[in-house]
C-alpha cells in the first residue's frame, strides 16, 4: 500500500535525481524534521536548500512560517531556498521563494498553472552545464 509518507520520500527522491542529470550533487535530509528536504551541492559548496512538495488535490497549501525558516536556514548556508513542487501525475515544477504568494492566511498557495517545470528552470541557469 502507498501511504501519503512513501509518496512523498518517492517525490524527493524523483526530484533530487533531476539535480543530478543537470550536474549537481544532493543530500536527503531525511526526515521532515527540518525546513528543507534536500541540500543541493556543485563541486561540494551548496547551491540551493530544496523543500519538496507533493499533494494529488489541485492547490497546495505552503506555511509561510515553514518557507521562513527555509529561507533563514539557505541564507545561513549560502545557499538558494527553492520549492519544488507537484500535482496528481506532474513532472517537478519549481519556485523561487520570492514568487511565492499568499493565499490571504498565514499560507502560500500553489496551483497547476505556478511555477516552471524544475528541467527548463535548470537549463536555463546551467547554460554552460550539460544535462547528464
Amino acid at each position: 500500500m502507498v501511504t501519503p509518507k512513501s509518496r512523498g520520500t518517492r517525490w524527493e527522491y524523483r526530484v533530487a535525481h533531476r539535480f543530478e542529470r543537470w550536474g549537481y550533487e544532493w543530500r536527503r535530509s531525511g526526515s521532515s524534521l527540518g525546513s528543507y528536504d534536500l541540500l543541493i551541492t556543485k563541486k561540494g559548496r551548496p547551491q540551493f536548500l530544496v523543500s519538496c512538495k507533493k499533494t494529488m488535490g489541485d492547490r497546495l497549501y505552503v506555511p509561510a512560517e515553514e518557507v521562513e525558516e527555509l529561507r533563514r536556514e539557505a541564507r545561513g548556508m549560502g545557499a538558494r531556498p527553492l520549492l519544488c513542487f507537484g500535482f496528481r501525475r506532474t513532472s517537478p515544477l519549481v519556485c523561487e521563494l520570492g514568487k511565492l504568494r499568499k493565499s490571504g492566511g498565514e499560507s502560500y498557495r500553489l496551483e497547476r498553472g505556478d511555477g516552471e517545470p524544475l528541467d527548463g528552470w535548470l537549463g536555463r541557469r546551467g547554460r554552460g552545464c550539460r544535462r547528464i
